[in-house]
């Protein structure tokens, strides 16, 4: 058996039994190692599996321990699942940043209580993890398994996924430290002021590799993971610095390491906290200075967040920190990014999707069949923020919306864009989290009940991490965060490929739910209502429907945004002045902490239907 690893020296090549990895270099690192295996690499006498020390020696509680021995001892007999043995070189990523990579109001006791993460707490015992956080209190001993702190950031799921995908050997070093910045903290020149991480992190990375070296474990040093610029974009001095400081540290820390191509992996800093609204501007100059240093750079990649979970204060307030559903969230959109770059061929289980898939160039419709098109658009609650599909079984009225529903067509754009499809599929689970919005329940109960001679698809255009100005018809200052011209084409676009495929298409309502962060933030909640009527109009203008019904949701009095009667009260009023607005109640449905969740929401897409078949007759 033979394996080549290409690196910055040319190919080494690992002969089994007897592997060599001469001068291997990936990434720029090169590591020289011999490994005799019989079968199975050689480990060092007294470590774990593939050279993590034991938990008993680790300070674990008893379950945890003897799960990890029973871990550790099917390891060496070849049955722990996804773990691959032999050749294989471990691959190390570097995670850093600020509070939001350390893990701030992530808890690890709420991790089950999100239902497609349940178990994603548990050690991983075939991953190796060494970190240090905050002041230098927070740090591994060396090489531990990789398992959630006190907190936890995106490493974490990050792993699950990728050792999934993969079946790769992988291990994670971690840096981070809240309240920081690239200008002073991060600087690797040290300014006196900063708190020098530039130099703490780099003998961090050296040491572990170090580490693997000694205990004869071959490597390549994969990837850097960046979640930073919060305190940079809070401080209107230096923020226009920001990608002088993020190029210096880039560049540094690749020839620091003579890793002249190692990848950085560079997540956007959330729109959908406080700062996207009350520090819109400086956030819109920090993804401007972000965005220069993809472009000054070879092997940067951006990893959008701003539709991602993120945590809501009691008071109702957009949270400064994801929480424990984003970080989970957090880590997967990281592992997205990476999957994406790998070889289709080393990709695995990665490819798949639950996406429905798309039909091509022939849709389930009789030739000229006249189609209705429905429309589902907004923000949180419209995209489906804690829906969760694994609760659909326990729910008998709705779990057959599992699968995908074969009479009703769907198109759909999620996070404003990151993920969709632009070819028409059948109506079902689409988010890659399995959420959904109301367009399940409301695409049943429409094709239950419109006239079966006649098509009914849904075109859903949602934005979970998008506020009021997003949407406004003549566009931002943050033009990046623009969304009406998008809606406005991919609604269009989805009729006339209908159309040109000899249907006849009248759209025939859209389905819009008040948007969260607006009922929060004051300034925006009092002209909630003039821009909802500014973008109504502008949709029946330019797609040319002049009597175009709007069919709105009020916002839920148990939701948590603190202006929620206000703008209920604007809504009303709007709806008096124009008949094609219709307020759609909610105050008797479920809802849970935040949102809807998956009850409410399959209950409010079955009253958008009930509210748009009242008004059709």
């Amino acid at each position: 058996m033979e394996l080549t690893a290409v690196g910055q020296r040319g190919p080494a090549r690992l002969n089994a039994p007897q592997l060599e990895l001469e001068q291997a270099a990936v990434g720029g690192v090169s590591c020289r190692q011999t490994l005799r295996s019989h079968g199975h690499p050689e480990r060092p006498i007294g470590k774990g599996l593939e050279g993590i020390a034991p938990a008993s020696q680790l300070g674990g509680t008893l379950a945890w321990t003897l799960g990890w021995a029973l871990a550790w001892v099917l390891g060496l007999a070849g049955f722990a699942p996804g773990v691959v043995r032999g050749e294989e070189p471990v691959r190390v990523f570097v995670f850093a940043g600020q509070s939001n990579m350390v893990g701030a109001d992530a808890h690890p006791d709420q991790i089950d209580q999100h239902p497609p993460y349940r178990g994603a707490g548990e050690p991983q015992p075939e991953v190796r993890f060494a970190y240090v956080l905050g002041d230098g209190s927070e740090a591994s001993v060396g090489w531990e398994p990789l398992r959630p702190l006190r907190s936890f950031g995106p490493e974490v799921t990050f792993a699950r996924r990728v050792r999934r995908a993969l079946g790769v050997p992988i291990a994670i070093i971690k840096s981070a430290v809240g309240g920081t910045t690239v200008a002073r903290d991060w600087n690797p020149d040290a300014p006196a002021e900063g708190q020098q991480l530039y130099p703490r992190t780099l003998k961090l990375i050296r040491e572990s590799l170090a580490a693997l070296d000694q205990q004869g474990v071959a490597y390549r040093l994969e990837a850097v993971c960046w979640h930073q610029g919060e305190n940079d974009m809070l401080d209107r001095r230096l923020v226009p610095q920001y990608a002088e400081g993020l190029n210096r540290l880039v560049q540094r820390l690749r020839a620091d390491l003579k890793a002249p191509e190692l990848r950085w992996y560079v997540a956007e800093v959330s729109e959908k906290g406080i700062w996207g609204m009350d520090h819109r501007s400086n956030l819109g100059e920090l993804h401007r200075q972000q965005q220069q240093v993809l472009r000054d750079n070879r092997g940067l990649q951006w990893v959008p967040t701003s539709h991602l979970a993120f945590e809501v204060m009691g008071s109702g307030q957009p949270h400064y920190h994801y929480g424990t559903q984003g970080q989970l969230q957090l880590g997967e959109a990281f592992a997205a990014a990476y999957l994406r770059q790998q070889p289709k061929g080393a990709r695995g289980s990665a490819a798949a999707s639950s996406a429905p898939q798309p039909f091509g160039k022939t849709l389930p419709l009789a030739p000229r069949t006249p189609v209705r098109l429905f429309v589902i658009a907004g923000q949180r609650n419209s995209e489906g923020e804690d829906t969760h599909r694994e609760e659909l079984s326990g729910l008998a009225d709705w779990r057959a919306l599992e699968q995908p529903q074969p009479t009703v067509l769907f198109r759909y754009s999620l996070g404003g864009g990151v993920d969709r499809a632009t070819e028409w599929g059948l109506l079902g689970l689409a988010s890659p989290w399995g959420s959904f919005g109301p367009e399940l329940s409301l695409g049943a109960r429409l094709r239950k009940e419109v006239d079966p001679a006649v098509g009914v698809a849904v075109v859903k255009f949602t934005h979970s991490g998008a506020q009021g100005p997003d949407w406004r018809p003549a566009g931002s200052p943050e033009s990046h965060r623009d969304l009406y011209a998008r809606f406005r084409d991919f609604v269009r676009d989805a009729r006339a490929d209908l159309e040109n495929r000899g249907h006849s298409c009248e759209i025939a309502g859209v389905f819009w739910h008040l948007g969260e962060n607006d009922t929060y933030f004051g300034p925006y909640a009092q002209n909630l209502g003039a821009w909802l009527q500014e973008l109504s109009e502008a949709t029946r203008r330019d797609w040319e429907t002049p009597m175009l019904r709007w069919f709105v949701s009020e916002q839920h009095p148990q939701s948590p945004w603190v202006q929620v009667a206000k703008v209920n009260a604007a809504l009303g009023q709007l709806a008096e002045k124009d008949p094609r607005m219709v307020v759609v109640p909610t105050a008797d449905l479920p809802h849970g902490r935040r949102h809807f969740g998956t009850e409410g929401t399959l209950l409010l897409g079955d009253r958008y239907a009930e509210q748009y078949l009242k008004v059709a007759q």
